[in-house]
């Protein structure tokens, strides 16, 4: 779904609310409260005389906004902004800013903020996700993210950065994590609730920790001195590819990120990276996804 095919397809808020509507409830709209089955559309007015559009439901009498306890909820924005900004983000490769998003919308920088966090919301993996498995090899390096501190050196610099773990499947799933530290007690539960156990080949860079975590009959070290001599960089190509597309989109759209907030950064990008051959079908599967998650208020967005 490009910007064009969007503004053909709702063309006005009616016409997006219809499609929200069958896409939250498509066998039909149920009650929030008691489950009812016959819920009526009517149309009340605010304390500002705007019309809204609710359920009323038959059994219960209750009303209740089509998007109440999803990502949508609480929002004033109409839908049609909404799915210009979905549409932005699955289809930015690199990302797209706050400051970005609120120019095209026309919206302050801070409602933007919050709507683009609701939307990376929906962007996440399942926390179940495993990446490996039987045949597959997968390669686990990390990297560091942030820049210099001023008068304070090479060092001071370093210990600014954040770390960031990462596990990619050849040809298949990525996933990118920030951890504490590069240290050995920091990397393996990460690797313990992601990494399948049967995976048939992990590799690795020299990092000695990486010694005692894999078996040594599955376990490839590359060595990046060698590599770049034979001018053969394989062994941990993959991962290193997603750390550059990440970081590429740092700098070029972002600018700095706080690492409060790094995490849901990093699921946005391994989302869209990890569906990179259902580019036409992101945009509903984002909608779908934003259907089933809870509200994300932004008191709890700002702590």
């Amino acid at each position: 779904m490009n910007l064009y095919s969007l503004a053909k397809t709702f063309p006005n808020e009616e016409m997006a609310l219809a499609f929200w509507i069958k896409t939250r409830w498509p066998n039909g709209v149920r009650c929030l409260a008691c489950d009812h089955d016959k819920c009526y559309l009517i149309e009340t007015k605010g304390t500002t005389r705007k019309i809204y559009r609710k359920f009323e439901c038959a059994d219960c009498g209750l009303h209740f906004s089509p998007t109440a306890n999803t990502i949508f909820h609480d929002s004033h924005l109409p839908l049609t902004k909404w799915f210009m900004a979905i549409t932005l983000m699955t289809e930015a490769k690199k990302g797209i800013s706050a400051s970005q998003v609120a120019r095209h919308l026309g919206i302050t920088y801070k409602t933007a903020w919050h709507l683009c966090h609701r939307i990376r919301e929906a962007m996440q993996e399942p926390k179940s996700m495993k990446l490996g498995g039987e045949s597959v090899t997968v390669e686990i390096d990390e990297t560091y993210v942030g820049g210099r501190r001023r008068g304070q050196g090479v060092k001071g610099g370093k210990k600014s950065k954040t770390v960031v773990v990462g596990i990619a499947e050849r040809d298949g799933s990525i996933h990118l994590q920030r951890v504490k530290s590069s240290k050995d007690w920091h990397i393996r539960p990460v690797l313990r609730e992601k990494l399948d156990k049967k995976t048939e080949k992990v590799v690795t860079d020299g990092d000695k920790k990486y010694k005692s975590m894999f078996p040594k009959d599955r376990h490839v070290v590359g060595i990046h001195k060698h590599e770049l001599y034979n001018k053969n960089w394989t062994s941990t190509q993959t991962v290193e590819n997603a750390f550059s597309l990440f970081k590429r989109g740092l700098v070029g759209n972002y600018h700095q990120l706080s690492a409060d907030h790094l995490d849901r950064y990093l699921g946005e990008f391994c989302w869209r990276y990890n569906r990179r051959g259902l580019q036409p079908w992101l945009f509903n599967m984002t909608l779908e996804n934003m259907a089933t998650r809870k509200p994300l208020p932004y008191k709890d967005l700002i702590f």
